[in-house]
């Protein structure tokens, strides 16, 4: 043991940087469990409780993030999100919540989201989600014109 102060990566966690994932979520136990799964694979996970705070963070131009992530029942704001969604070049934003709840599926499938998924397809596969649909490379940008 030494007596050095402890770094930002303790246990369950690493050092990777992989990029800042916006969550909006008011459900504790699942907030907690995508945390430590999305922070053991390398990303910042900034929580929001609500649409306005989950839109905001994620157009944020100083601290872009590579993906948002949506419990369907944390009485979501579906027009913001559409709003967002139809701007110009929106964050991939993936929702999951239960698979019997249809008029919550046509909700934020009626906003534009990325992807909609049930909670278990979410809580089985989450980093296999993220993985394919957060932006993980640098920002593509156009081929310079001669």
């Amino acid at each position: 043991m030494s007596n050095e102060p402890s770094s930002s990566t303790g246990p369950g966690t690493t050092a990777l940087d992989r990029g800042d994932i916006v969550v909006l979520n008011r459900d504790m136990m699942f907030g907690i469990q995508i945390a430590n799964v999305l922070r053991a694979s390398g990303f910042r996970v900034v929580p929001t409780s609500t649409t306005r705070a989950f839109v905001d963070r994620l157009l944020d131009p100083t601290s872009p993030a590579v993906l948002g992530i949506v419990n369907m029942v944390a009485l979501v704001d579906w027009e913001l999100i559409g709003a967002m969604m139809a701007g110009d070049a929106p964050p991939p934003v993936l929702a999951f919540g239960p698979h019997v709840n249809v008029p919550l599926w046509r909700s934020a499938r009626g906003a534009g989201v990325t992807r909609v998924v049930s909670n278990g397809d979410f809580h089985r596969d989450m980093l296999a989600l993220v993985e394919r649909y957060a932006r993980l490379g640098p920002p593509e940008r156009p081929a310079p014109v001669r």
